[in-house]
């Protein structure tokens, strides 16, 4: 098991990015505690996403997934000769992460002036720091991906690709959490 682990804590860029990972978790962790025991705490606890909503939520899901894959593809052909097609992948993640930042900013501006679920609300107030903590990680990695981009050769591509996948998975995390159960598909 040992040799499946160790390429994933060779350099100390990666070992980091782990000790980044699990102060991450844990803080999201906390969070979503907290809005578990404000659910529980509140008499009316919102149902504001329907059918378009996670529609939109889900299409987030896609483009992180995107972004990591195709910034793995990207980090596999970094050792050629020829690192163009590198480079390329990766501003195809770079791309995807950007889009998901815009339609997440997108889905807080339908939460607050369309739903009226701003941060002076309890569902709001959670969704907010929930997502927006996110998203505030999403844009480093954006930045740490731009980072690698600029020269491929010499960056340690597999440390943000780990970040990259982590935050999909917390991303996946809240899809589940915040978005499916919250829904509403009574009039679907």
């Amino acid at each position: 098991m040992n040799r499946y682990i160790a390429p994933y804590f060779a350099t100390r860029a990666r070992r980091i990015t782990a000790i980044v990972i699990v102060a991450n978790f844990a803080f999201f962790a906390a969070l979503l505690g907290v809005m578990f025991y404000q659910r529980s705490a509140a008499r009316d606890w919102p149902v504001p996403f329907h059918f378009p909503s996670l529609l939109m939520s889900t299409t987030l899901v896609m483009l992180a997934l995107c972004a990591s894959i195709t910034f793995a593809v990207g980090a596999s052909q970094a050792d050629q000769k020829d690192r163009e097609p590198a480079v390329r992948w990766i501003a195809v993640a770079i791309s995807s992460w950007f889009i998901f930042l815009f339609l997440e900013i997108v889905e807080w501006v339908r939460l607050i002036w369309l739903e009226r679920l701003g941060p002076d609300t309890q569902f709001g107030g959670t969704f907010l720091v929930l997502t927006g903590s996110h998203w505030i990680l999403a844009t480093g990695c954006v930045g740490w991906f731009a980072w690698c981009a600029a020269d491929v050769g010499k960056r340690d591509l597999l440390a943000a690709a780990l970040y990259s996948y982590f935050l999909n998975f917390w991303w996946i995390v809240l899809w589940i959490t915040l978005y499916l159960a919250n829904a509403d598909l009574g009039g679907f």
